[in-house]
């Protein structure tokens, strides 16, 4: 099983934002942490939410974020806020010498994302994006089977009804270990009765997209899903339906129609030498050739309330991925999913070892700016009736100005504008 370096002293970090995610996700998660890091500050303007998790983690509560930077208990932030703040608190973070770990989406504009490279270059620290998706338990599995062979090699992704966006970019990143060339997408708008998903989720109409990308390698994905991804409207639920497809077989992974997060199927579909070329050619039977006919379920390994791998026992190999954070794990479920604990701390195992110097990041900031720019070049694609878009992005982009247009109207100030947006609030009801 791979093991994680341990630091010889745990990294000292804020959290800023107190809100839902900082609250039930990353609150208990700090024992399970604490080889790595620990909390020594909470920031968040809201004083109810950031003092009753500072009470909560015994740490001094900070309303203002500059007097945190200037009082400085941490060595480093992970900053849990929504998508609209991310470019301005990295970027003074980064200004002031502290390296920042920020939740996904890492920016709202490739333009922001660049800055925040640039800052953080320029004053020698670490950024990364908190991105966990490509951490769960399918695509830990799927780089395994990647990595083995057992399917030959997998030339092609096909998703539907997943995470289609930011998340699922960073997903065919790592799977791809290399950056996508292009991108083409389609959307198609479906109005219908208005629904609130949450209260600050009013929901009109569906968008439907359709992506398509091509990897420097010749993976090729296809990334289709509507803009109600938890199953509203009677939709197939997350995580939809995927599929590795390789030279021998595929990895299958489904939702229970159903069910939804925890009725997912999961199998790996393999075409025997009985069902290729020479033993048909040999055996005098040219048809029925290319049928998967060894089919082998893939089972999810727990210490009862806490993941701790996946494994295919096929008839010639087990094929397993074990979660180096098991021994580790003491949250238990931090959500429904008893998956999603260990995936979050994945991310910020990642992070302290990038910042100790121990291990390079398994998802660099390059990385976190390219999922921004597949996303974003995917708008440019459909601005364009679903022409081909160039990646990576160059040079000033329409998107980029409809975004930042959309965000001055919304706070009053240009999101562009650090000191401006830093003074900001970002309550959810």
């Amino acid at each position: 099983m791979h093991t994680l370096p341990i630091p010889s002293e745990p990294l000292r970090v804020a959290l800023i934002g107190a809100g839902a995610r900082a609250q039930t996700i990353y609150q208990p998660l700090w024992e399970s942490l604490q080889p790595w890091c620990v909390p020594v500050a909470v920031c968040d303007p809201v004083a109810e939410n950031g003092e009753k998790l500072a009470a909560a983690l015994r740490v001094p509560y900070y309303g203002d974020i500059r007097q945190l930077v200037k009082d400085r208990p941490m060595e480093a932030a992970l900053v849990v806020t929504p998508v609209p703040s991310h470019h301005s608190i990295s970027v003074f973070l980064s200004s002031h010498g502290i390296p920042n770990h920020t939740e996904t989406t890492w920016a709202s504009m490739v333009c922001q994302a660049k800055e925040m490279i640039a800052v953080a270059r320029d004053n020698n620290v670490i950024v990364r994006v908190a991105e966990n998706f490509f951490r769960m338990p399918i695509d830990r599995f799927a780089q395994t089977v990647r990595d083995h062979g057992y399917l030959g090699r997998i030339g092609r992704i096909v998703s539907y009804a997943d995470h289609t966006g930011y998340h699922n970019n960073s997903r065919w990143i790592a799977f791809a270990q290399c950056h996508p060339q292009w991108v083409q997408s389609i959307d198609h708008d479906m109005a219908h009765p208005a629904f609130y998903s949450m209260p600050q989720r009013r929901h009109e109409k569906e968008t439907l997209k359709a992506r398509f990308f091509h990897f420097s390698n010749d993976l090729f994905v296809m990334d289709v899903g509507s803009g109600h991804v938890k199953g509203h409207l009677g939709r197939h639920p997350r995580p939809g339906y995927t599929e590795w497809q390789g030279e021998r077989g595929t990895l299958v992974h489904r939702a229970s129609v159903s069910a939804g997060w925890g009725g997912e199927v999961t199998e790996l579909r393999y075409v025997s030498d009985e069902k290729l070329a020479p033993a048909q050619e040999a055996a005098g039977r040219l048809g029925g050739g290319g049928v998967a006919d060894v089919i082998t379920p893939v089972s999810h390994d727990t210490t009862g309330d806490v993941w701790t791998g996946m494994h295919a026992e096929t008839p010639s190999v087990c094929i397993a991925y074990v979660s180096p954070l098991m021994s580790h794990a003491k949250m238990g479920k931090v959500n429904s999913r008893d998956w999603y604990g260990m995936a979050v701390m994945d991310h910020v195992v990642d992070f302290v070892l990038a910042v100790r110097s121990l291990c390079e990041s398994e998802f660099t900031d390059e990385d976190a700016l390219m999922s921004d720019m597949m996303e974003i070049g995917a708008h440019e694609s459909t601005l364009h009736e679903g022409r081909r878009i160039r990646l990576p992005l160059e040079g000033d982009l329409e998107s980029d100005a409809i975004e930042r247009e959309k965000q001055r109207r919304q706070f009053g100030v240009d999101p562009l504008d650090v000191d401006a947006m830093l003074s900001v609030s970002f309550p959810r009801p």
